[in-house]
């Protein structure tokens, strides 16, 4: 396997456990405008940019709903209510070690920029991170391949040479198909494995915890 240069951290679920906050502000938002979210409809929702939620949420709208106005509130909601206990501590401690040590990093993420920025500054990893990829920097959102894609060019490196880690099969089928080395650390292990010992399709790595992190790739 190629030596990594760069390491690339997904950041909803990976960095901070931020999903139940995301449903229940566009849960919040829906409510307002007429459409009851259930958490069942949300998992479609789940790891989408804004515009695909948006695109999948409008059927269930009134005809004056809009975009900008649903894009505008989520954001300064989510914002106002996230929280340093939403931080997983256990990536964050890696993520603060590479740092430490000189690796470049970067966050790739399908949400808004303002809102990855605020992310990264409430867990405090935002001088950690060498840059960030948003879901407005790249052509299509996770899963296809095009934000990896984007964040390996601003890197100044080939896909094989960064490590991508993500928490999720859209995360994970994204960086498979950018072609970087791709590690698996979800919060529960079994909600991605297919089967009990069976390997993850799209992971080269399944991290457990912090020792389980390939450093010995790192070039």
């Amino acid at each position: 396997m190629n030596s990594v240069r760069a390491v690339f951290w997904d950041m909803d679920g990976t960095l901070i456990d931020t999903e139940q906050l995301h449903y229940e502000v566009i849960r919040d938002w829906c409510a307002d405008h007429g459409f009851a979210l259930t958490e069942q409809a949300n998992e479609n929702l789940l790891g989408k940019t804004m515009p695909e939620k948006w695109d999948l949420l409008r059927p269930n709208l009134p005809a004056d709903a809009d975009f900008e106005h649903f894009g505008k509130w989520c954001a300064r909601e989510y914002m106002g209510r996230l929280d340093i206990s939403m931080r997983r501590d256990d990536t964050v401690a890696v993520v603060r070690e590479l740092a430490a040590q000189g690796v470049a990093q970067a966050c790739v993420s399908n949400g808004d920029a303002e809102v990855v920025r605020t992310n990264l500054r409430i867990i405090g990893v935002e001088s950690c991170m060498d840059f960030f990829i948003s879901g407005r920097d790249a052509p299509r959102g996770k899963p296809h391949a095009d934000p990896y894609l984007a964040a390996a060019r601003r890197a100044g490196l080939a896909p094989e040479h960064c490590l991508a880690v993500e928490d999720s099969l859209v995360g994970l089928t994204a960086a498979r198909a950018a072609g970087c080395v791709v590690c698996a650390w979800p919060l529960h292990m079994d909600s991605l494995l297919c089967a009990p010992d069976e390997p993850l399709p799209a992971a080269d790595f399944a991290i457990r915890k912090p020792d389980d992190f390939p450093h010995h790739l790192l070039d």
